[in-house]
C-alpha cells in the first residue's frame, strides 16, 4: 500500500550526491597539496574502503531498526559536520580520518533511501521510481563535480570542501521538512523481489549484508568446484568480480594523483573525472538497451576488454609522456574505462549475481558478495600505493589493465549450470 504520494523529498539526493560526488578526488589533490605521495593518497582510500565494510553493515541494520527520517538527518548532519571540518585538519592522518568519518556518516542514507522509494510506489512502479532516484544521483555527483572543476580556480581545496559541507547542511534542513516519516516498516529482503530495485540499490552501494557469511558461505570457492564445469559458474563468477574490484582499486586509487604528477593542474583532473562521470551516465542508459537484447556474460566479456584496454593505452602514454598528452589520453580513454565499460559490467555482472541470489540462499550468497567487494577493493588500493611507489604511475595502470583483460577471458570461460 503507498504510504507516500509525495515524493519531492527524492530530489534531496541531488544535493547531498553533489555533496560527496567529487570527493575522492579533492581528498587526493589534497594529499598532494600537503606534501604526500601514492602511498599516503593509497593509505587514505584504503581506510576509507576498510570503513565501509562495518559502517554498511551497522546501517543496514539500524534501517531495521530506527526511523527512516532519523537515520537520513543523521547522514545528511554527520556528513555536513565532517566536511566542515576540513579547514582543521593539518595533517594527511587526521585528512584520511575525517574522510572515513564522511564515508561512514554519509553510508547511513543509502538503505533507508531505498526503503523509502519503495513505501513511496507500488510494486509495479518500483521500477520506474528507481530509475529517477538512480539519476538523480547520478546528475548530484555530476553537478558536485563541475562546482569542483570550477572553485578550485579559485580556491583551496579545504575551502572547497567546507562549501560541500555548506550543501549538505543546506540539504539536511530541506530534509527536515520534506522527508516523510514512515508509517511501515519494510524489511531490507524486498529490494530482492524486485530487479530493478536490486540492481539500483546495489550500484549505490554494492553492501547488503542480509545475514553475516561464515566460513560455509565460501565453500563454493572450493578447488574442486573450480575445476569442474558447469558447477564452477558460481565461484568463478564471484572470482571476475574480485578481480574486476582489486583492478579497480588498484587503478582508481592513484589515478587522480598520476593526472597531477604528470603535469595537470587541479582543474584539469576534475575536468577528466568529471566527463568520466557524464559517460558513465550515458552508458547506464545504453546498458539498460544492450541487456534486454544480449547475453549478460557477453556483455560482461567486452566490456572487461574494453576498460582494460583503456587502462593500457592510458597507463603506456603515462609511462612515457607528461603533460599535453597525458591530458588527452584522460579524455579519449578514461571515460571509456570509467563511463561505458564500467556501466556495462556493473549492470551485466549485477544481473548475475541477482539470478543466483533469486534463486538460492539470499542473505549467505548477499553476505559473500558485499564480502568480496569490499575486501578487493581494500586489496586493491593497498596495493596501488606500492605499485605506484615502487614501480610509477604508468605500470600501476598497466596492471590493472592486464588483470582485467585476462578477467575478460575467465568471463567468456563461463558456462551456467
Amino acid at each position: 500500500m503507498i504510504k507516500y504520494k509525495d515524493t519531492k523529498w527524492m530530489w534531496l539526493v541531488l544535493p547531498f550526491n553533489a555533496s560527496t560526488g567529487p570527493l575522492s578526488t579533492l581528498i587526493t589533490l589534497q594529499i598532494l597539496t600537503l606534501g604526500g605521495n601514492a602511498l599516503d593518497v593509497s593509505f587514505a582510500i584504503s581506510l576509507s574502503n576498510a570503513v565501509l565494510i562495518p559502517s554498511s553493515l551497522f546501517w543496514g541494520f539500524m534501517a531495521d531498526r530506527m526511523d527512516r527520517k532519523k537515520q537520513i538527518l543523521i547522514s545528511m548532519g554527520g556528513t555536513s559536520v565532517s566536511l566542515l571540518l576540513m579547514p582543521l585538519v593539518n595533517s594527511i592522518s587526521l585528512l584520511a580520518a575525517d574522510y572515513s568519518l564522511v564515508t561512514f556518516m554519509s553510508t547511513a542514507s543509502t538503505t533507508p533511501f531505498n526503503l523509502l522509494v519503495m513505501e513511496s510506489a507500488e510494486k509495479k512502479q518500483w521500477g520506474q521510481l528507481f530509475s529517477k532516484f538512480s539519476f538523480l544521483s547520478s546528475l548530484g555527483m555530476l553537478i558536485g563535480l563541475l562546482i569542483s572543476t570550477v572553485l578550485v580556480l579559485f580556491l583551496k581545496i579545504y575551502q572547497i570542501e567546507e562549501t560541500l559541507g555548506l550543501i549538505a547542511l543546506i540539504t539536511f534542513v530541506a530534509g527536515l521538512k520534506l522527508i516523510p516519516k514512515p508509517v511501515i516498516t519494510f524489511e531490507r529482503v524486498a529490494i530482492l523481489h524486485h530487479k530493478e530495485s536490486f540492481m539500483i540499490r546495489m550500484r549505490h552501494l554494492p553492501m547488503m549484508f542480509l545475514h553475516l557469511p561464515n566460513p560455509h558461505s565460501f565453500k563454493m570457492f572450493s578447488l574442486k568446484r573450480l575445476r569442474i564445469k558447469p558447477t564452477n559458474y558460481i565461484p568463478l563468477l564471484y572470482l571476475g568480480i574480485v578481480i574486476f574490484y582489486v583492478s579497480s582499486g588498484i587503478f582508481n586509487t592513484v589515478y587522480p594523483a598520476g593526472l597531477y604528477v604528470k603535469g595537470l593542474d587541479k582543474s584539469s583532473v576534475l575536468i577528466v573525472i568529471t566527463v568520466g562521470m557524464i559517460f558513465q551516465i550515458l552508458g547506464f542508459k545504453i546498458s539498460e538497451r544492450l541487456l534486454v537484447r544480449a547475453e549478460e556474460k557477453k556483455i560482461a566479456h567486452l566490456s572487461l576488454l574494453l576498460r582494460g584496454v583503456s587502462y593500457l593505452s592510458m597507463g603506456i602514454v603515462t609511462e612515457l609522456f607528461f603533460g599535453f598528452p597525458v591530458f588527452i589520453s584522460g579524455l579519449l580513454f578514461y571515460p571509456l574505462a570509467a563511463g561505458i565499460a564500467y556501466s556495462l559490467f556493473y549492470s551485466s555482472s549485477s544481473t548475475l549475481v541477482f539470478k543466483i541470489v533469486g534463486e538460492r540462499s539470499q542473505g549467505s550468497g548477499l553476505g559473500v558478495y558485499s564480502t568480496i567487494v569490499g575486501v578487493s577493493l581494500f586489496v586493491g588500493s593497498i596495493f596501488s600505493g606500492y605499485f605506484t611507489h615502487y614501480l610509477g604511475y604508468g605500470i600501476d595502470f598497466v596492471i590493472a589493465g592486464v588483470l582485467l583483460v585476462s578477467n575478460s577471458f575467465l568471463f567468456r570461460y563461463l558456462e551456467e549450470g
